[in-house]
């Protein structure tokens, strides 16, 4: 059963309780997206967020990086009505725009080309075709030299590799600490219940160097990768 992003609900409850449960390793996955692009973002152009949810990894970027504008895009209105509640007191930093991204092309985004467009847990919900288009429209809005960080869901092999996923997911689960931690077995039949459009990462990487990229896996964990994806400079 898909996740009911658009009930307001369910977008506080997702926003209070985070999804460390469901991802034990979502604060590392998240410490190094916001490093790469600390370490990159030395001037003061703009980033792009695909699917920024309700503002969470935003907080962190503009915290992190005082040189950081944001430029957000849900189509969830509230998921982005958390959004720009928490990051009301990064003014002018944090632009919200509401509307499908897997539509990029008819949303009139602002402070187009951007010095890095960024995706985080939210390609998977798109079907595959759409993500093609959506790696083709990152590439157009993206300055020369520009770099696009996917951070998602890649198709795992539960059933080929049963114990070796359930051993992974037992250390996720004991490095992290949590309480009350989510069974393997519950993992997989949640998951497997979702209908996402979860994508292997060979075919990622395939999509987005067909689109024009350099591309390339910089952390593989359990069924979570970062890809950087970079349009060539100019010239």
């Amino acid at each position: 059963m898909k996740d009911a992003w658009s009930e307001r609900a369910f977008a506080q409850a997702w926003d209070r309780e985070g999804a460390r449960r469901d991802n034990p390793d979502r604060g590392e996955q998240l410490d190094l997206l916001v490093t790469l692009l600390a370490d990159a973002c030395r001037g003061g152009g703009w980033i792009l967020d695909l699917g920024s949810g309700s503002g969470q990894i935003e907080e962190m970027i503009l915290e992190r990086i005082p040189a950081a504008r944001v430029v957000g895009v849900d189509n969830s209105s509230s998921m982005m009505a958390l959004a720009r509640e928490r990051l009301a007191r990064f003014a002018g930093r944090f632009v919200g725009v509401e509307g499908d991204m897997a539509a990029l092309g008819g949303l009139g985004l602002p402070h187009a080309p951007y010095a890095f467009v960024i995706s985080v847990q939210a390609v998977h919900e798109i079907p595959h075709p759409a993500k093609r288009e959506v790696f083709a429209r990152a590439f157009g809005l993206l300055e020369p030299g520009g770099a696009f960080f996917l951070l998602d869901r890649v198709a795992p092999d539960f059933e080929g590799l049963p114990r070796s996923y359930r051993s992974v997911w037992e250390r996720l689960n004991r490095k992290a600490g949590i309480e009350e931690p989510m069974t393997f077995k519950e993992y997989v039949e949640k998951y497997g219940a979702k209908g996402d459009h979860v994508a292997g990462l060979e075919d990622l990487l395939g999509w987005l160097r067909g689109a024009g990229f350099r591309a390339a896996p910089l952390y593989l964990h359990y069924n979570r990768a970062l890809i950087a994806a970079q349009r060539p400079a100019a010239g």
